[in-house]
């Protein structure tokens, strides 16, 4: 016999399985897939965050690296400049504590130094020893003019060799 339970029953089972489905999605399936998606997007961040700040890191060793290179190179500067050159040298040490831990500063103070120690201090200890050379000869007002221009050419590099090739035109005529 057809009759109506025959056909509401295996409605009914239809219905309650997709409603049990339904739940299960609802109340099961859908929370396990927020909470992993969030799980995800919070360790997309985290590991978005520890590449900026190993970035951020490497630029800070790596200026910190150029200062200490900077600041090693101009004591070395320093040392050689006090050898001959008090003055110089003093000025230097001066330009380096003011400089302080900048890079910018650090590293005009090392082109200074640089530029004493390879081109200045070496004219200026040509002139003087010139100028030694010149009184010796006994040319007294030769060599105060020498030790003048040296005096007055102070850390500039064109003045001071102005000094030398004036003390090479006194000595070697």
């Amino acid at each position: 016999m057809i009759g109506a339970s025959t056909v509401i029953n295996p409605i009914i089972k239809i219905v309650t399985t997709v409603a049990i489905l339904a739940a299960v999605g609802i109340f099961i399936v859908r929370p396990i897939l927020d909470t992993t998606e969030k799980t995800i997007q919070q360790v997309n961040d985290n590991v978005r965050q520890s590449q900026q700040q190993a970035q951020q890191d490497s630029r800070d060793l790596s200026q910190n690296i150029a200062i200490e290179t900077a600041q090693s190179r101009t004591s070395s500067f320093i040392a050689s400049l006090n050898a001959t050159w008090p003055a110089a040298g003093k000025k230097t040490r001066s330009c380096l504590k003011q400089a302080g831990d900048q890079l910018g500063p650090v590293k005009k103070c090392e082109r200074f130094a640089e530029g004493l120690v390879h081109a200045v201090q070496s004219d200026r200890s040509f002139a003087l020893s010139y100028a030694t050379s010149v009184a010796a000869q006994g040319d007294a007002g030769g060599a105060a003019r020498i030790e003048r221009c040296v005096a007055d050419a102070g850390y500039e590099s064109r003045a001071m060799k102005r000094c030398r090739d004036l003390a090479d035109e006194l000595l070697f005529g």
